[in-house]
């Protein structure tokens, strides 16, 4: 199933990008997210790109019928490569998301691109759960939780733009 989500900002490219490689915004993120434990590393890399690594474990927000499958808890891990600045100033990141222990899986990109008045940010992906007959009935709740993580990790982000300025 193709997921699509796109925000923008009054922060630049640069802010954004800072804060997607801030550690206590990861954390801040995981935490508001319900997450019930989480680890995040973060490496920035030589050409001033960075790898980011999330592993959170949560309890499952997913209707009883998916809920069944999965457990009491979800661990996801979640893996963005992020490129150094381009010439235009666009940052892109491959994202790859995997719920571990079950077939579901997302991969994708999301695209930091100057705006008129700051940014914007559009993560693009295909989320698969490879379960026959279920699996297309299941991948529309699990974008409803991808995207609601990442809602959480942008509007936290915001606010240590703000306070960082």
């Amino acid at each position: 199933m193709k997921m699509r989500l796109e925000t923008t900002s009054a922060a630049t490219v640069e802010q954004i990008f800072a804060s997607r490689v801030e550690q206590s915004v990861r954390e801040r993120a995981c935490q508001e997210s319900g997450a019930l434990s989480f680890q995040v590393a973060i490496e920035q890399t030589p050409d001033g790109g960075a790898r980011v690594q999330v592993q959170r474990e949560m309890a499952p927000q997913v209707p009883d019928f998916i809920r069944r499958f999965v457990g009491d808890s979800i661990s996801i891990s979640q893996v963005e490569q992020w490129s150094p600045p381009g010439p235009t100033g666009v940052r892109t990141a491959v994202v790859n998301v995997i719920v571990k222990g079950q077939p579901a899986t997302m991969t994708g990109s999301m695209v930091l691109s100057p705006a008129p008045k700051g940014s914007t940010e559009l993560v693009t992906g295909e989320v698969k759960v490879a379960i026959p007959f279920l699996g297309r009935q299941i991948e529309p709740e699990i974008v409803k939780v991808i995207e609601a993580a990442l809602r959480i990790e942008q509007r936290v982000g915001q606010d240590w733009v703000r306070q960082n300025g």
